[in-house]
């Protein structure tokens, strides 16, 4: 990959001042802002259990520092093969395609990895950079370059592609017991789902364990082992076709009656399109 300071500043383009200076105010290319989490079948605010409404803290990065972000995901998309478990930030693929490859399958288990960017320290990005045969120096600097307060801060260009090259040795651990069991498994950004046409519910524990093991944790919220009409990254499965969630009628309705929502309704009626066609 990348071995020296000279190569990294090709790669990224900027001088060896410039960098240095970046380096040195990482604080000043970032903007923080807490979005409120919406529930997307209502368009309501989500609460707590005290009646609070639930946000995730953004960190987006600016200026240069974002360019060098994106010029550093390049870099790793264009070097890098992922497994083909990964759904979630990949060229070509989605969460509906996510769902259709586990159609057909009558268990189904969906868990979501609890605070998965936060989970992802620097200490983790860096050992995944060096494994990945940059440099230790090398590493160091795009460690800082990508991450914010000692994790992978979520809204930055290289946020998911890095999340997804430090959960691989796991999702490897993950894969291989699926595969000796015939267990399709697959990964959107922080949604796994096991599928088979067999009942696997008695293994269960063991693949969560590997998850324990790595330092990952669910949400148990969202954990579900299901047989009849399950839902897989927020699309319904069945035997022969995959289907919209009900839900998302009223969410046309309501768009419908907003004059300033024709984006969204145009957004959502495609997206809708997609799952009917998938």
């Amino acid at each position: 990959m990348i071995k020296s300071k000279r190569h990294l500043l090709h790669v990224i383009k900027v001088d060896s001042n410039r960098l240095e200076y970046i380096l040195a105010h990482l604080d000043e290319f970032y903007y923080s802002f807490d979005k409120p989490k919406f529930d997307k079948l209502t368009g309501k605010p989500k609460r707590d259990g005290v009646g609070n409404i639930k946000k995730r803290t953004i960190n987006s990065s600016k200026d240069d520092l974002k360019s060098i972000q994106s010029r550093i995901y390049n870099f790793l998309r264009s070097n890098i093969s992922l497994p083909k478990y990964f759904y979630g930030g990949v060229k070509g693929k989605n969460n509906i395609l996510n769902a259709r490859y586990h159609q057909g399958n009558k268990y189904i288990f969906t868990t979501d990895l609890k605070s998965f960017f936060p989970s992802i320290s620097n200490k983790r990005v860096y050992t995944t950079l060096v494994k990945l045969d940059f440099s230790p120096n090398i590493a160091r600097i795009i460690t800082k370059l990508i991450t914010r307060n000692g994790q992978v801060p979520q809204g930055i260009p290289t946020s998911t592609l890095i999340a997804n090259l430090v959960f691989r040795p796991t999702g490897e651990q993950i894969l291989e017991m699926a595969s000796r069991h015939h267990i399709k498994f697959t990964i959107y950004v922080d949604d796994m789902t096991l599928s088979s046409a067999r009942d696997f519910k008695h293994l269960v524990p063991e693949f969560l364990a590997i998850l324990k093991r790595s330092g990952f944790r669910i949400s148990h919220d969202k954990t579900f082992y299901k047989t009849k009409n399950p839902t897989v990254t927020g699309v319904i499965v069945h035997n022969n076709n995959l289907r919209r969630q009900p839900a998302y009628n009223k969410i046309v309705a309501r768009l419908e009656k907003d004059d300033n929502a024709i984006k969204s309704l145009i957004g959502v009626k495609a997206y809708l399109q997609r799952i009917d066609n998938a």
